[in-house]
């Protein structure tokens, strides 16, 4: 049985929203703000998927592109601003 990925989410996970995160300070990062900030960037950008190891390189290599780059951070930052400023739970407030 062949395992359906998707290169954009990978890249949106792995890549762009961790390093995000590591240099912004949002008003929560708990993992349901992750997730919502990831369904609001993924669901603006087109899926990449692949079912091979040929297949993954070939969209690897075709994601490399300056626009596609540019595209996943410019949907990761607007996401994140926007879930920061309205985050479907209650902020602990210390």
């Amino acid at each position: 049985m062949y395992e359906l990925k998707n290169h954009t989410e990978t890249v949106v996970q792995q890549k762009t929203l961790q390093n995000y995160l590591r240099n912004n300070v949002l008003n929560c990062s708990c993992e349901r703000c992750q997730a919502d900030i990831m369904a609001l960037a993924l669901n603006r950008l087109p899926a990449r998927y692949y079912v091979s190891s040929r297949g993954e390189i070939m969209t690897q290599w075709e994601s490399q592109a300056l626009p596609d780059q540019t595209r996943i951070i410019t949907e990761v930052v607007r996401a994140a601003q926007q879930v920061s400023a309205t985050p479907l739970h209650p902020i602990n407030q210390p």
